[in-house]
């Protein structure tokens, strides 16, 4: 009943985004239209929220699956359904996944995004980056789905097994029906024959003993009774139930050793968990009944439960043979129904301390009986206590959510780290206090962004590394063993496979993902700078080596120390020369310094890069720093420095320029008049009224300081100088006199209103 409510809830929701989608490129985005069928959208999805959580669209042989379930053929030929299809499919997404958390800002900006033309949005760098860029955090795009078959349904889509494998291996194991698939296809609807044919399988997979491993062994055991549970999918649940009955008898009596092995791997999803259930019921029996003997019939009235626990109960509790398991899983009923009961009180509480020490108990058991909707109610509750302004409910939280990290296999443990991840980075923003907890959540999401950056997920990966990235940095203050945590993170994560991936997309955009990988690469930060800086010296590629100067820039004023560093060493003028560059895009009045060397180097190329950088960032030291240099340069370079000195408007450097001016004869006889020009259009750039004395004896054509008069374009200098710095000051004079007349005005205002209330 509720995959028919969820598929009509579906179908109503894919009409109102067809008609968002339409209104977005007809209307602008303030229009009532768009706000209204965003709105209409949004709720739409907190209804469907409310069945099922994520709501997954996925595109499988031009069909479309809903949360893996494939519509049937009626609804397929609808126009709301075609039309999200041909979206898939000019956009070349396989899946859309709408995530727990969804804000309506966000399907504003992903509607926005599926009106443009594919061609438009590939232009503007792509879907994912686009919704990189505009903070879409609650959708996702081709994220790995399962997808269901239902009765006489053969399988549509699978990343794990395909149609392909299951109908090879059943030809492979009863060669007489290769030739006719029909009567394959029947067969494989029958329980005995899949459960016989297990059986068979299994016998010869286990001849091999000796020759694998083991470890193999299981291994290959594991995806054979993967492939059985795909096939039984399509049966009635009770021939289902007995498939897996079968398989599970089938193993016991066959090898202990095995069997311990398989229970120790990712099989809880399989048969809905009852294979599991009845493995380690079966190994429980077994060290139940070995402890009854080896204790000649002594039993102290408690028996273990096959994981590490204990269970009142004894002999008659369980049954014959039995260890209990009854009463077990009655206890488990009973915490899951306190534990429902704690979840319905005062949001952002304490839940009982003695409840909590039990919860990965209790998550196994939610997992194996597929209590999807209450797993998903603890894990909301955690994540929101994670919040609270009070230490100890977020460290209760955490340490929760670490252990229920714990209980879960590798896979489905990786899957919900991504699911709520955002979550938990909202928490470690917030976090003040380091606990085990928080070390094991921040390992366990480095592996999610390690698997992500191994998998080409890089837009997924930014936002988790910029939290750890700021608080490495100090962006987000935090006490010292944070930081250090932080920067762990980092550390593990710049690697050298790492940045090989990284580095070969973003040079050569095969994947059309290279900004994505240059801002993983700028938030490794000072963990890569060094090589970063050695390939700038040694790379001969000049785009190349242009592209990996601009992710040194993006890093910031990280990045200074490691460039001054460089600067300090002898080093060819080409290199200095990038150098000087990058500094001059992320230097300051500091590091300004640095740079002083290289206005005396003997490239002229480099002296003038080292100029403009110094221009760009060396503040109120720019004057002092450049004429310290002016002595020591030679003729030509010192009309560079004067003019820089004079676009700086560096007032301090008023005093120099007038002494050249006066100290004529120091100057080369062929290159005074020019430099002399310099000086008088730089300190008419400066505009200090001290300099009017000396350019207006220059501009009348007089002595000054009785030396010979000045060529045709010093005095023409020099006058303008003399004009533009005298404008100024009528000007400055002009806006001293309008604010003091308007301040006069606003007394003589007040002083009326105080003599009329009197």
């Amino acid at each position: 009943m509720a995959d028919i409510e969820l598929k009509q809830k579906v179908l109503d929701a894919l009409v109102i985004m067809n008609t968002a989608i339409k209104n977005v490129r007809l209307y602008p985005p303030t229009s009532a239209a768009i706000i209204n069928t965003i709105e209409r959208l949004h709720l739409a999805f907190l209804d469907m929220f409310a069945l099922e959580a994520p709501i997954i669209f996925a595109e499988s042989e031009k069909n479309l699956l809903i949360c893996g379930k494939p519509l049937d053929q009626k609804d397929q030929e609808r126009l709301q359904v075609m039309t999200l299809l041909n979206i898939f499919l000019n956009f070349g997404i396989k899946s859309i996944t709408f995530g727990i958390g969804l804000e309506k800002g966000e399907l504003g900006v992903f509607l926005e995004i599926l009106s443009k033309r594919p061609e438009s949005v590939k232009n503007e760098g792509g879907l994912l980056n686009i919704m990189d860029e505009k903070n879409v955090q609650h959708i996702y795009l081709d994220q790995k789905i399962y997808v269901a078959m239902d009765k006489n349904q053969k399988i549509l889509s699978s990343l794990d097994i395909t149609d392909d494998q299951i109908t090879q291996f059943f030809m492979n194991t009863h060669p007489e029906l290769a030739g006719d698939p029909k009567k394959l296809q029947e067969m494989m609807k029958d329980p005995e024959w899949l459960s016989r044919t297990f059986q068979a399988e299994l016998s010869q997979m286990m001849a091999q003993k000796g020759v694998l491993s083991n470890v193999e062994l299981s291994e290959n055991l594991e995806k054979m009774i993967a492939l059985m549970d795909r096939v039984a999918g399509s049966l009635e649940q009770k021939d289902r139930d007995k498939v897996s009955q079968h398989i599970g008898e089938s193993i016991v009596s066959i090898d202990h050793d095995m069997t311990m092995q398989l229970t120790s791997q990712n099989i809880e999803h399989l048969f809905g968990g009852m294979l599991l259930q009845y493995l380690v019921s079966e190994l429980s029996e077994v060290k139940s009944v070995a402890a009854r003997t080896s204790n000649a019939g002594v039993s102290d009235g408690r028996q273990s439960d096959g994981s590490g626990g204990s269970f009142a109960g004894g002999e008659g509790s369980g049954g014959a043979g039995r260890p209990g398991k009854d009463d077990y899983q009655s206890q488990i009923n009973d915490l899951k129904q306190m534990l429902s009961s704690q979840l319905k009180s005062d949001e952002k509480s304490l839940l009982n301390t003695s409840l909590m020490s039990v919860l990965p108990k209790i998550i196994e058991q939610l997992i194996v009986q597929k209590e999807h909707e209450t797993m998903e109610t603890i894990i909301s509750r955690l994540l929101r206590n994670l919040l609270s302004e009070n230490v100890e409910i977020r460290s209760q939280a955490s340490k929760a959510l670490a252990d229920i990290f714990e209980t879960l296999p590798p896979q489905r443990k990786s899957e919900l780290i991504e699911r709520i991840s955002a979550g938990l980075m909202n928490w470690i923003k917030l976090e003040t206090l380091t606990s085990p907890s928080y070390v094991k959540i921040c390992d366990s999401l480095q592996q999610l962004v390690q698997d992500f950056i191994r998998r080409g997920r890089f837009a997924e990966t930014i936002p988790i590394l910029d939290v750890f990235s700021d608080i490495h940095a100090g962006i987000l203050e935090k006490n010292v063993t944070i930081r250090e945590i932080s920067s762990e993170v980092i550390r593990n994560l710049a690697t050298e496979e790492h940045q090989a991936l990284l580095f070969k997309e973003y040079h050569t955009n095969k994947q059309n993902k290279q900004a994505e990988a240059g801002k993983i690469l700028v938030r490794f930060g000072d963990f890569i700078l060094e090589r970063l800086l050695d390939n700038v010296q040694k790379v001969a590629d000049s785009d190349e080596r242009v592209r990996i100067m601009r992710l040194i820039i993006e890093m910031g004023q990280k990045a200074i120390p490691f460039v001054r560093k460089q600067i300090s060493k002898n080093a060819s003028w080409y290199y200095l020369r990038n150098l000087a560059y990058i500094l001059g895009h992320i230097g300051n009045e500091e590091s300004a310094s640095a740079l002083k060397p290289l206005l005396l180097h003997e490239n002229e190329r480099l002296r003038l890069e080292a100029l403009k950088s110094i221009y760009r960032t060396g503040g109120k030291d720019r004057g002092q720093l450049l004429l310290s240099v002016l002595p020591q340069v030679d003729d030509q370079f010192k009309h560079n420095i004067i003019e820089t000195l004079g676009n700086a408007k560096c007032v301090d450097a008023v005093p120099a320029l007038l002494n050249m001016l006066k100290t004529r004869s120091t100057i080369a006889p062929s290159l005074r008049a020019d430099l002399e020009e310099k000086i008088c259009i730089a300190l008419g750039a400066i505009g200090s009224p001290e300099a009017i004395p000396a350019l207006s004896e220059i501009a009348e054509s007089k002595s000054f300081l009785r030396i010979g008069t000045y060529p045709k374009k010093v005095k023409m200098a020099g006058g303008l100088a003399m004009v533009s710095i005298r404008q100024r000051q009528d000007e400055a004079a002009q806006a001293t006199k309008a604010t003091e007349a308007a301040q006069e005005a606003k007394a003589a205002e007040t002083l009326d209103a105080v003599n009329v209330s009197s």
